[in-house]
């Protein structure tokens, strides 16, 4: 029988906002997440126990679920919900009429009539208002209900029907009392303690498989060696050469230690941060103990052009190929661009049904036309981020398309299923057949590297970053052994994409300066 692998690959990140010297994290995107995207994935496939997916945590964020969950860490906006409202200060009120509506309104604001109420009478646009003068607008008690809702509606519905007191409270709606909000900070807690046992245990039934990135997000073709922007973007002005190979490797050693620790077994797989590759990446992953990675189909079009090989889509794409050696065994596998970005783009401005309707068209459409007995179809994305823009954070539609793959797989007649599978599992059926022989330089965003360096701001980031880095190659052999691992901690992190990716012209948020 001929049969596909459909491997879902879900990719958990926040960069790392803990400030170690003040103990106190920047934003409160790892603490909120938490209780949305990272619980509800873990509770819908504890409901689906024959559904398979592989889920990738980035060390960055896992060491910030483990500050949270141990009260190591707090942010600023936990600081300000859990002041008392009758006891907030004039600046305080300020930074919640600011940051307090801080969701995607259309899902996580608007449903909930006093929140929206609230967001009403602040105003959709506070840019060059007067926050202080808008505050002492508020109430006592209208403050005491934004500082509820702000953290009750990023509840998702396992968080919701796990703590059934959850949706007690919504129904409530308004005149909340400091216990109401207690209760609800406490339930944030108790759901983000539980997170990192629910995969644990999902890996430990054979359900999921659990994967790494460099620990701090970084692009590891920059880190290795700036220079290799040229071989796709030759144009770009670059800033003086940063090349510290050695952090590439270091960022994957600690992934490695720190995965390990966290989830009792050591990651056979890599989502290299942004899907960023380069050939000089291989054999670092390969001495670390990486079986297989994953990045764009893009990445795989250009390095058969590479190689003069004629792009044939439907037999290119949906098979694994050896880019390690004997020594070192190493696998990629690459991602099938339109399914993944219309999880994250499209399907939430559609029904659930049609959604998934279309999910499974586009697969039985593939899994007819691929010219291979055993294929491998990876579907790759943003784990976390989509699923805001979904009106029931997409339980509907994710719980349509796993039950679709119950009973041993999608039947399409013809002698041909589908199977979802973990990537490790779905390679131990479809090993690599041929190897590739050329690998392009480039991310899965236009196969370059544009958005990280090349800016004006971009590469005065990388200088600094060069500088810094010299400067504690110098310091080192006079630091005491724990000062010197603190200090290379923080440069490792600096060396992060997330700051890079706000950096420039190309994105732009309502936190530029935080980041």
């Amino acid at each position: 029988m001929k049969t596909i692998q459909l491997c879902f690959l879900w990719h958990m990140h926040q960069p790392y906002y803990t400030d170690p010297l003040t103990g106190s994290a920047s934003m409160p995107w790892v603490r909120l997440h938490a209780t949305k995207a990272y619980f509800d994935m873990a509770f819908l496939l504890e409901r689906f126990p024959e559904a398979r997916s592989t889920f990738n945590f980035t060390p960055s964020l896992l060491l910030q679920l483990e500050e949270f969950s141990t009260g190591r860490v707090r942010d600023l906006f936990l600081e300000y919900a859990q002041r008392p409202a009758a006891e907030l200060t004039p600046t305080e009120k300020a930074f919640l009429i600011r940051h307090f509506f801080s969701a995607n309104w259309a899902t996580m604001v608007r449903p909930f009539p006093r929140y929206q109420e609230l967001l009403v009478k602040r105003g959709v646009d506070v840019h060059g208002q007067d926050l202080d003068r808008l505050a002492r607008q508020f109430s006592t008690q209208e403050f005491l209900d934004l500082q509820v809702w702000h953290n009750l509606a990023w509840f998702g519905y396992g968080s919701l029907q796990r703590f059934p007191r959850l949706a007690e409270l919504r129904t409530k709606n308004r005149g909340f009392t400091e216990e109401d909000k207690q209760e609800v900070l406490a339930l944030q807690q108790t759901a983000i303690r539980q997170i990192v046992p629910m995969y644990t245990a999902l890996q430990e039934r054979g359900q999921i498989e659990l994967t790494t990135t460099p620990f701090f997000h970084p692009i590891l073709p920059l880190v290795i060696d700036s220079e290799f922007t040229r071989r796709a973007r030759p144009d770009l002005p670059l800033p003086a050469r940063f090349h510290a190979p050695a952090d590439a490797e270091a960022q994957v050693r600690r992934a490695i230690d720190y995965h390990t620790h966290t989830f009792g077994r050591a990651p056979a797989g890599l989502w290299p941060s942004e899907g960023s590759v380069c050939p000089e990446l291989l054999p670092i992953l390969g001495k670390t103990g990486i079986r297989w990675l994953a990045t764009d189909e893009g990445i795989l079009y250009r390095s058969l052009q590479m190689a003069d090989q004629t792009w044939n889509r439907h037999y290119h794409l949906y098979q694994p190929y050896a880019v390690g050696t004997a020594e070192q065994p190493l696998t990629m596998v690459f991602r099938d661009r339109d399914i993944s970005d219309a999880f994250g783009f499209v399907y939430h401005k559609t029904t659930p049904e049609s959604a998934a309707d279309d999910v499974l068209r586009r697969i039985r459409g593939l899994a007819y036309d691929i010219p291979l007995e055993n294929g491998l179809l990876a579907v790759i994305l943003d784990g976390e981020n989509p699923w805001e823009h979904y009106h029931d954070g997409g339980e509907r539609f994710l719980s349509l398309l796993f039950r679709a793959f119950e009973q041993d797989g999608l039947h399409i007649g013809h002698g041909i299923r589908v199977r979802l599978n973990t990537v490790s599992k779905a390679l131990e059926s479809v090993p690599p057949p041929q190897r590739l022989d050329q690998l392009h330089s480039g991310s899965w965003i236009n196969q370059d590297f544009k958005i990280w360096i090349g800016h004006q701001e971009d590469n005065r980031g990388w200088d600094l970053l060069q500088h810094t880095r010299a400067r504690l190659v110098d310091l080192t052999p006079s630091l005491a052994p724990d000062k010197a691992r603190a200090a290379w901690d923080e440069l490792y992190a600096a060396e992060g994409s997330d700051w890079f990716w706000w950096y420039g012209d190309d994105f732009d948020c309502g936190y530029n300066e935080e980041f």
